[in-house]
């Protein structure tokens, strides 16, 4: 997950193009990390010291890592530790972007910094990106002044994550008054919360949801792929509703329902959280207890 936080920076900022982005996000998915990459990475090693060993490697039929402990570059407890990381997607998308464009591994440094400050992340911010936790990713670009909004939208977030796709682009939230939309599923829930949840998209962004979920290749948004993108509305809100259930709070699921080409206005606040599927961009909606009409 983390390619798609640096990659969408990297193209941004014009170092790589959108198709070597998509190259490079395939290729990690077959890779096998360099220890020394790694080690560079968690910087346990220099890169002259990486080189020396790869160097020596060349002479000597032992791993890099036993040449690293033999000559007393790591301990046997920080070889485990790098091996243990071998399959971290973020190491992983750090070296195809070694094996798949010119950059160093020190260009690749600053770009990972410069990633970071442009976003304000602090280094644990950071860090969690890195990991590739949806629980721990989540809260840096959702968390909204509603602790209820947001863990409903953490749920729907996991549930992407199991359901949809599993390497998606999540940006930071913003709240409006007024949505204006292409196409919208969703679905209101009605108790002692008054809930709006959905998916909004452009053209034919929704499909990013409605093909994965419904195991089809729907060609267009239409009512076959609303039913499905519907249907995993339901799913994530049936969960929600199950949720508050525990916690004694009522709350009915109204059937879901789609428009295109119409207008959310509320009273208060309809946060929108942009979330990057399979290359398209989808908003995420929720509004709690505000009046919400669709309009033309």
């Amino acid at each position: 997950m983390f390619g798609h936080f640096l990659g969408d920076y990297l193209v941004k900022n014009n170092l790589i193009t959108k198709s070597q982005l998509d190259m490079i996000v395939e290729y990690q998915k077959t890779l096998r990390v360099k220890l020394g990459t790694i080690a560079i990475t968690e910087k346990l090693l220099t890169s002259r010291q990486a080189d020396e060993i790869n160097n020596l490697q060349i002479k000597m039929d032992k791993r890099f890592g036993d040449i690293a402990i033999e000559h007393g570059y790591l301990t046997e407890e920080q070889v485990d530790f790098l091996l243990n990381l071998q399959g971290s997607p973020y190491h992983q998308f750090v070296q195809a972007l070694i094996d798949k464009t010119d950059m160093t591994q020190s260009d690749i440094e600053k770009y990972v910094k410069g990633y970071q400050e442009e976003n304000l992340l602090s280094d644990d911010n950071l860090e969690a990106i890195k990991s590739g936790d949806i629980d721990r990713i989540a809260p840096i670009f959702t968390t909204t002044d509603n602790p209820l909004c947001n863990d409903h939208i953490g749920l729907a977030l996991r549930n992407i994550i199991r359901f949809i796709d599993n390497q998606i682009l999540i940006k930071k939230y913003y709240s409006v008054t007024e949505y204006s939309f292409d196409n919208l599923a969703s679905q209101f829930l009605k108790g002692e919360h008054n809930i709006l949840f959905g998916f909004a998209g452009k053209d034919d962004s929704l499909l990013s949801i409605a093909n994965p979920f419904a195991k089809e290749n729907f060609s267009e948004v239409d009512e076959d792929a609303f039913d499905s993108i519907c249907e995993f509305i339901n799913c994530i809100n049936g969960l929600f509703a199950s949720k508050l259930s525990d916690e004694d709070i009522d709350i009915d699921l109204l059937p879901p329902v789609s428009y295109a080409g119409q207008k959310l206005i509320a009273n208060g606040n309809i946060y929108v959280i942009p979330v990057v599927i399979s290359g398209n961009e989808v908003d995420l909606l929720l509004s709690m207890d505000n009046a919400i009409d669709v309009i033309q």
